[in-house]
């Protein structure tokens, strides 16, 4: 998933494991099991933790130009901004190495709506699962 990309450019995140997670080109490689795995990494890393710490949203499009999203070396923004060294990100302290720009697209586009399609894929099987069980549980006499 591009999200988790992007996240894992920002911040020091280097868990070898991620890697084939990271790969959003080749998203449809993916095994069922590494598809929940990048769903339960995402929503771990939700992006209402992360606004306006490493990621920063740019309604009129002054920091990202015509792109959906810009990322930026800390250098380039300290000085408009205020950036953070280190942030705390699923329990541990990560050491920031970018910052990114946003337009409110990107991140509907990104991370909102694949997380929202994943859920109601996942609900949809936990329904589906407990009717299962419920009709086995059933007996006719």
């Amino acid at each position: 998933m591009y999200y988790l990309d992007c996240v894992c450019t920002l911040i020091e995140y280097d868990e070898s494991n991620l890697n084939r997670l990271r790969d959003f080109r080749n998203y449809d490689d993916l095994t069922g099991i590494e598809v929940r795995l990048l769903y339960i990494t995402c929503v771990a890393l939700d992006p209402d933790d992360l606004i306006g710490k490493i990621m920063f949203e740019d309604r009129d499009g002054k920091m990202c130009g015509k792109s959906l999203n810009r990322m930026y070396d800390l250098g380039e923004v300290q000085r408009s901004l205020l950036v953070l060294n280190s942030i705390a990100v699923a329990g541990r302290t990560r050491r920031v190495k970018k910052i990114m720009a946003y337009k409110p697209r990107w991140l509907y586009q990104y991370y909102t709506q694949p997380i929202a399609q994943l859920t109601a894929i996942y609900q949809r099987e936990r329904q589906q699962q407990a009717v299962r069980e419920l009709l086995n549980t059933c007996t006719i006499s």
